[in-house]
């Protein structure tokens, strides 16, 4: 019987930068990661047609990757909060606003790998991967005896128009992507 490309259920692991020096492995996720895409589509209207679109235009898809991190290490959560090591203070991670950045050109790759009990798949056939991702990072700091702190991320993904990705948001597998997009 047949499975999905990228495996039917269960965990996996997550990469930002994939393919940089300065790559972000993600460590633990609570809740799952869920990766969306809608289309979108603009109704073509006639007064002689009444309510009933006569067509239809596609007006663009968003794709979103949603996840909530838990357990992240002061780098790991430096990293995907844009924040540098406070000099002289190694255990303070800064909460700033940030108000008037260019997302698409801090956005990277982001890769999604299934697991399997602990191991991180291997094959490149069942990983999903995003051009462009930039983190829009909250908290969710709760303090009381039930509640686990934890770091609730949405990507925000953009379509990649970089040399050989032609506007796409990415792929789902990456053997070919590989070697098509120099990974």
């Amino acid at each position: 019987m047949p499975t999905s490309p990228m495996k039917d259920m269960g965990p996996c692991e997550v990469v930002w930068k994939y393919g940089e020096s300065d790559a972000a492995y993600l460590g633990h996720t609570l809740g799952g990661v869920k990766v969306t895409m809608e289309t979108n589509a603009a109704d073509i209207l006639e007064d002689q047609a009444g309510d009933a679109p006569v067509n239809a235009v596609l007006t663009g898809s968003i794709v979103k990757v949603e996840m909530t991190l838990t357990r992240l290490s002061r780098e790991e959560l430096r990293r995907v909060m844009l924040q540098d090591e406070v000099p002289g203070e190694p255990c303070v991670v800064p909460i700033e606003n940030q108000v008037g950045c260019d997302l698409y050109d801090m956005a990277y790759p982001l890769v999604i790998k299934p697991l399997c009990g602990d191991e991180v798949s291997e094959d490149p056939c069942e990983w999903v991967y995003i051009a462009k991702a930039f983190p829009l990072v909250g908290l969710d700091l709760t303090y009381d005896k039930d509640t686990q702190r934890t770091f609730p991320i949405t990507w925000k993904c953009f379509p990649s128009y970089e040399s050989g990705e032609s506007g796409t948001f990415g792929t789902i597998g990456m053997e070919s992507a590989a070697t098509e997009f120099g990974l």
